[in-house]
């Protein structure tokens, strides 16, 4: 076929359509895959209003209600300010459920050791319907990023015992 036959042939439709099919499934397929992709990125948000986002998975079971956990923090507001961190108080902290925010509480539950998370609280799920304690901005969402050194199966009935015994210390000193 010389150039001048394939100048007057007609142009075939079909193939042109089938491409710019092929081209649009191609990108759509990119772009279901980026949605699937971003699903970690995405917080869970549960009933009460917290936001919970695992960064680094950790291993094996879960924090529970009886045990305690040293974990490093940082805690910032809405605007970025840093309101209180692990580093603040010379290193990672023990902590067990009764001892912190119900807020927090419920994102220890979703926590396992050597994972990393970042999860955002109304102020409601730290401080009830009341205001926020002084140092805590006035509406501001929480946002902490945990991660969980060690859990102690247990944990929490010695620390409990520990405070115990470290008040009733504090009590026998005499007050200068």
């Amino acid at each position: 076929m010389s150039v001048a036959e394939a100048a007057d042939r007609p142009a075939h439709r079909g193939r042109a359509a089938a491409l710019w099919i092929g081209f649009l499934l191609v990108i759509a397929a990119g772009i279901g895959l980026a949605w699937i992709g971003a699903g970690s990125l995405r917080p869970v948000v549960t009933e009460s209003g917290l936001q919970f986002r695992t960064v680094k998975a950790g291993k094996g079971e879960p924090i529970g209600r009886a045990d305690a956990a040293l974990m490093d923090y940082v805690l910032t507001a809405d605007d970025g300010t840093v309101i209180d961190s692990s580093e603040s108080h010379q290193g990672p902290q023990p902590f067990t459920m009764d001892q912190v925010f119900p807020g927090f509480a419920e994102a220890m539950t979703r926590m396992s050791e050597g994972g990393e998370y970042r999860f955002t609280m109304p102020q409601k799920l730290a401080f009830g319907a009341g205001p926020p304690p002084p140092g805590f901005p006035k509406d501001s969402k929480l946002t902490f990023d945990v991660r969980v050194r060690k859990i102690v199966r247990g944990g929490a009935a010695m620390m409990q015992q520990m405070q115990a015994q470290q008040g009733q210390g504090q009590q026998g000193q005499p007050q200068q």
